[in-house]
């Protein structure tokens, strides 16, 4: 089957400029992109001269933590995250799924096409991602839940099963953190990651008292001097948050090509710190963006996102002028498709899978319009996603779901689920 989404002003990357178009999309992939195509197709979408731009992809997110959304709040990071992981024995696979299916419906709905999810039954969680049709790298963790641990040979069985669960899904190896995981667990993922190809995924400088406590306890090296030690970077890598690094471990950075995923949302909610992404960015580092879980940021917004990586820098620096619109556009879309290895994705060229969103174009958020790619980072909201398509497939059209199981069965779950944790009735 082919459909023609017409009448369109296409983005089709943002090295380009916006022009008024069709685009054709067979199958799961785009066949077309242009002025005009003569293509006929079963399925005709006008977009009445809204946005068709590609999907937003969130780099680093624990979706089951939406269970937690707002537990906790005005802590910093160690206490929060100690408070967390007594409630996280509580879990179940079941509730890890419904947790997963509930961030899905806010992913598909505020235009999060491609996701890189790590949490406890990291399984539950890639069946939710395939159930609902959303594109997830899933990390794989010897730290399978807070109650049981996976051995070598177990990890390895759960790499190969989720490889084989849906082209949709695509397994990774993670360890949390060089605090919540040592080196053994670390040269696991690596050996495993070397095996077959796959990228290792860590949090790493989150917080000043991580580094502090790191260089204390190993020779005065930083997390990311004691990652490079170990040999973490050997692989094709990404680290998650890098808000307190200094110059020679963005130098290391660099040097091993490691892609870094700055999180603004939930860094400043946590009192973290400002990641110095216009420093990396000198360094040729690339830099990619990511909401982390609704516990630590109570929404998976990437137009926040955008948003607090562009002022952030302006007020670090005292320059208002930091990065470009179109650099930050790129950060939540074509830069996180690089860091986790997916080369159909990210941009609309033909070839590319059919993972995009429609926005309306006509409304307050860009009214007047004199720089488009200025509005989307400055101006649009979630409200503004009309369409969001995944794989050829619309998950979500002007405010309903294209899923077997609706929004309030889904919530009405969670709620339950929600009974083990509070007795608050709202």
């Amino acid at each position: 089957m082919k459909t023609k989404i017409t009448n369109a002003i296409i983005i089709k990357d943002f090295d380009s400029e916006p022009f008024l178009g069709e685009l054709v999309i067979e199958k799961n992939k785009i066949v077309f992109v242009g002025e005009k195509s003569n293509i006929d197709c079963e399925n005709i979408i006008d977009a009445k001269q809204n946005i068709v731009m590609p999907g937003f992809v969130d780099v680093h997110t624990h979706s089951a933590m939406a269970l937690f959304k707002g537990v906790d709040s005005g802590k910093k990071l160690q206490d929060w995250l100690y408070e967390m992981q007594s409630k996280e024995r509580l879990l179940s696979s079941s509730d890890v799924y419904y947790g997963t299916l509930l961030s899905c419906l806010e992913f598909a709905k505020n235009g999060i096409t491609t996701i890189n999810d790590n949490y406890h039954f990291c399984d539950y969680s890639a069946k939710a991602f395939k159930d609902f049709g959303i594109r997830a790298v899933v990390g794989i963790d010897q730290r399978y839940s807070m109650k049981k641990f996976l051995n070598e040979k177990e990890l390895e069985l759960k790499y190969l099963e989720m490889s084989k669960l849906s082209p949709l899904i695509t397994p990774s190896l993670y360890c949390h953190s060089i605090y919540n995981a040592d080196e053994n667990m670390f040269s696991a993922i690596q050996k495993l990651a070397g095996k077959y190809n796959g990228i290792v995924t860590t949090h790493a400088s989150e917080t000043l008292e991580e580094v502090g406590k790191c260089a204390s306890q190993n020779d005065d090296m930083s997390p990311i001097e004691l990652l490079e030690s170990y040999g973490f970077f050997d692989k094709k890598a990404v680290v998650y948050h890098a808000t307190n690094v200094d110059e020679t471990d963005i130098q290391i950075l660099a040097k091993n090509k490691v892609s870094v995923c700055a999180n603004f949302g939930s860094n400043h909610k946590l009192a973290s710190g400002v990641a110095p992404i216009y420093q990396m960015s000198k360094y040729g580092i690339n830099i990619c963006l990511g909401t982390d879980g609704s516990a630590s940021n109570n929404r998976l917004d990437m137009f926040r996102e955008m948003y607090l990586a562009s002022t952030s820098q302006n007020i670090l620096l005292s320059n208002a002028s930091c990065f470009k619109p179109k650099d930050v556009l790129k950060m939540a879309t074509i830069n996180g498709a690089k860091a986790l290895g997916l080369n159909n994705v990210g941009t609309l060229d033909e070839g590319n899978f059919a993972d995009l969103i429609m926005l309306d174009s006509h409304g307050i958020d860009n009214t007047p319009c004199y720089d488009l790619f200025d509005n989307l980072v400055y101006s649009y909201g979630t409200e503004d996603i009309l369409m969001t398509m995944v794989d050829g497939k619309i998950l979500y059209q002007n405010g309903k779901y294209n899923f077997k199981k609706s929004k309030n069965t889904i919530i009405n779950k969670v709620k339950e689920i929600q009974k083990k944790f509070t007795d608050k009735f709202y």
